[in-house]
């Protein structure tokens, strides 16, 4: 380039960075740092404090730091929940758990942003813009943020600090965006959210996960390597972030060596011991026995053993937050594994004598979550339906088939998603799903074709008998489903 070309683009560089400057901002966050005082800042507003003492401005039209009350201005009690699988689920019952408390809980997700029951907008807010808006809210008396893998890494954190993060598992998922190619590298993103707690905070995480399990290790022998390193040169100068100092593992084995390693540190563990979810206090090692897994709506009698895990880590996440056991006990046995409390994860319906369940089960696995759960259960004939956005990989599309095949059906419905082509031609994936489907074996009569998720789900239920059970698994058209199984 040119010099004269050059000169004009710092010209037009620096007129953008005048443009951008904004003095009484940078004031308003410097003595809100001062008085320790949250301060959250976008494109357009300010604000300082949580819940009902939040106070907002326009960014251009903010006060004197000299003339705000910093007195005024509280947090709330707040936690972060991330993980490949679980994350809603989670949420939700830990929201529930706060409302048998007698708080009103503000939660974002992948699906809304609501304060107690009121639901303020539907979409994905599981990134730094839900969190604000919900903190903003006046009615939010405790936070529980939802933490996406996608937002973490285009936005980071949403919040700088919370008193508590649950990660509930890692697996394979998205591979190869945003330059995440290993799991191990998908496991860090995730537990970024460590960064966010307290000094004085808690890290809740699942012991039966081994990507997490080698995460904390690798990362225990980092710190032990820098304290050598120290002791022996002068010339380190940075040290590793630290994990929080409480760190709560939860199982659904009670002999799981980390559980059993960390209670007899004096750390608090929570685990399932003769089918009853157990939690073990810090310090001085008291059990206290919650509640029966079978007792819990949305474990299925047990069958459902990934929403064991979500109960478990749902558990020790309220533990951390002050929540008492009789309100987390009331709260487990009253979710329920329906559209109310918790739309689109694992809906079970009773339909004319036969059972249905709806459930976005968006990786493999889920979905190897769901077809054990889904195994387990008696029925005389079991129906899937089974669709696929066309973003995926054919042998995404493939695996995942063949994880919901291991329950076993006597029918499967393939389904087109017309809206969600996403660059495909139509009919392409449904011949990946079909061709997985006949790889198990499973006769050609018994695989039928349908237009889209509804029109499929509507041949279903003319030919649905007692004592069925139908797995949907759908992208889009839930609601009109949900309204077909109540009509």
């Amino acid at each position: 380039l040119s010099e004269a070309v050059l000169a004009e683009q710092r010209a037009t560089l620096l007129e953008s960075i005048e443009a951008e400057r904004n003095p009484q901002l940078l004031a308003i966050m410097q003595v809100a740092e001062q008085h320790s005082v949250d301060c959250l800042v976008d494109d357009d507003f300010v604000s300082l404090g949580y819940g009902n003492t939040a106070e907002v401005w326009e960014v251009q039209r903010l006060p004197d730091p000299d003339q705000v009350d910093w007195s005024r201005y509280k947090t709330v009690p707040m936690a972060l929940v991330t993980g490949t699988n679980g994350k809603s689920t989670s949420v939700r019952l830990t929201s529930h758990i706060m409302q048998h408390a007698g708080l009103r809980c503000g939660v974002t997700s992948t699906d809304f942003i609501r304060v107690g029951d009121t639901i303020i907008d539907k979409g994905d807010y599981s990134g730094p813009g839900g969190a604000r808006m919900l903190l903003r809210h006046p009615e939010t008396e405790v936070a529980v943020l939802e933490v996406a893998r996608g937002g973490l890494l285009r936005r980071g954190l949403p919040i700088p600090e919370v008193d508590v993060a649950l990660v509930t598992n890692v697996a394979s998922d998205h591979l190869g965006q945003y330059g995440i190619n290993t799991v191990a590298a998908l496991t860090a993103v995730k537990m970024m959210v460590a960064k966010a707690v307290a000094e004085d905070g808690t890290l809740v995480l699942n012991a039966d996960d081994v990507n997490l399990v080698a995460f904390v290790e690798q990362f225990s022998e980092k710190e032990k390597n820098y304290l050598a390193a120290v002791c022996l040169s002068d010339g380190v100068e940075t040290q590793p972030a630290a994990l929080p100092a409480r760190i709560v593992w939860f199982s659904l084995d009670e002999s799981n060596p980390v559980v059993a390693a960390a209670r007899a540190n004096g750390q608090a563990v929570c685990f399932v011991r003769d089918k009853q979810i157990i939690y073990v206090t810090a310090g001085d090692g008291v059990e206290s026995q919650i509640v029966a897994v079978n007792d819990i709506p949305m474990t299925l009698q047990g069958a459902a053993v990934h929403n064991i895990q979500n109960a478990l880590g749902a558990v020790a996440l309220s533990f951390a937050l002050g929540v008492d056991e009789q309100a987390i006990k009331s709260a487990l046995v009253s979710f329920n594994s329906d559209a109310a409390d918790n739309p689109g994860r694992g809906n079970l319906f009773n339909y004319q004598g036969a059972q249905v369940m709806l459930d976005f089960a968006h990786n493999v696995h889920s979905m190897d979550a769901m077809a054990a759960t889904l195994k387990n259960m008696l029925a005389d004939r079991k129906v899937l339906l089974l669709c696929q956005p066309g973003d995926r990989s054919d042998e995404d599309v493939r695996m995942l088939t063949l994880s919901a095949m291991a329950m076993k059906p006597d029918v499967v419905w393939v389904c087109e998603l017309p809206d969600y082509l996403r660059g495909r031609e139509l009919g392409s994936v449904p011949a990946v799903i079909t061709a997985a489907v006949r790889e198990t074996g499973l006769d050609e009569a018994a695989i039928r074709q349908a237009g889209s998720p509804l029109s499929g789900f509507e041949a279903i239920l003319e030919q649905l008998q007692a004592d069925d059970l139908v797995f949907v698994m759908a992208l889009s058209q839930r609601d009109e489903m949900v309204g077909l199984l109540r009509g």
